[in-house]
């Protein structure tokens, strides 16, 4: 009786036949925000306030709100506070050449300034600044945050615009 040689595949076995479909689809998705996103979501949207959570034994406000406290490790609870629409800018930058959005394959230039802004009651938020001239930029720069209208709300901190310098 003649061996098989292990390599031969028996006729019974065929190869695996692939189908390959091409389509452009927007991807839309849709997912919760969660019990503390969701309030922030919601106030911003409904009543242009920044609003987080206080931590139930430090006292510790929160930003973004967050379920546990990082520095208890306790349930932070829903002890809401709104938070001030005005600031002191603490750092900021600007782009000079635009950067790669990886969600649309396209090249993104923001024309506003990012900013690291201290809030009046000591919660630091990273947004955009309407002054764009460099020469007027400045650390220690005060601001206000400068709301969408109602008809383009709903994306969160999103719904603020950016933050317009005022006299201090």
């Amino acid at each position: 009786m003649a061996k098989k040689n292990p390599e031969e595949k028996s006729p019974k076995e065929k190869k695996p036949q692939y189908i390959s479909i091409q389509f452009d689809a927007p991807r839309k998705y849709r997912w919760s925000t969660g019990k503390y996103m969701g309030r922030t979501y919601q106030e911003a949207k409904e009543n242009k306030k920044l609003v987080a959570n206080r931590c139930v034994k430090c006292k510790e406000v929160l930003w973004p709100p967050l379920e546990v406290c990082g520095r208890c490790k306790v349930e932070a609870g829903e002890d809401w506070v709104e938070l001030p629409q005005t600031g002191t800018v603490m750092q900021y930058t600007y782009l000079v050449y635009p950067l790669w959005d990886p969600h649309y394959g396209e090249k993104f230039a923001n024309p506003y300034p990012n900013a690291m802004i201290l809030l009046d009651d000591g919660v630091y938020i990273r947004h955009f600044l309407e002054e764009t001239d460099q020469k007027k930029l400045k650390v220690g720069m005060r601001v206000q945050a400068v709301w969408r209208e109602d008809q383009e709300r709903g994306e969160g901190t999103a719904d603020v615009k950016y933050f317009r310098t005022i006299d201090a």
